[in-house]
């Protein structure tokens, strides 16, 4: 019973890790951080 409930809740463990991961990294678009935007070019109507 005890041995059970502790692979239960490793498997658990294991699958809210996993989806956090999956959640953070998909969030966290990695390529964006290599990527620097141009700064606007000033065209001013004069």
């Amino acid at each position: 019973m005890q041995m059970g409930v502790l692979i239960g809740l490793s498997i658990l463990l294991g699958a809210v890790a996993i989806f956090l991961v999956y959640y953070i990294g998909s969030v966290l678009d990695s390529s964006d951080s290599n990527r620097i935007d141009e700064l606007p070019t000033d065209q001013k109507n004069n």
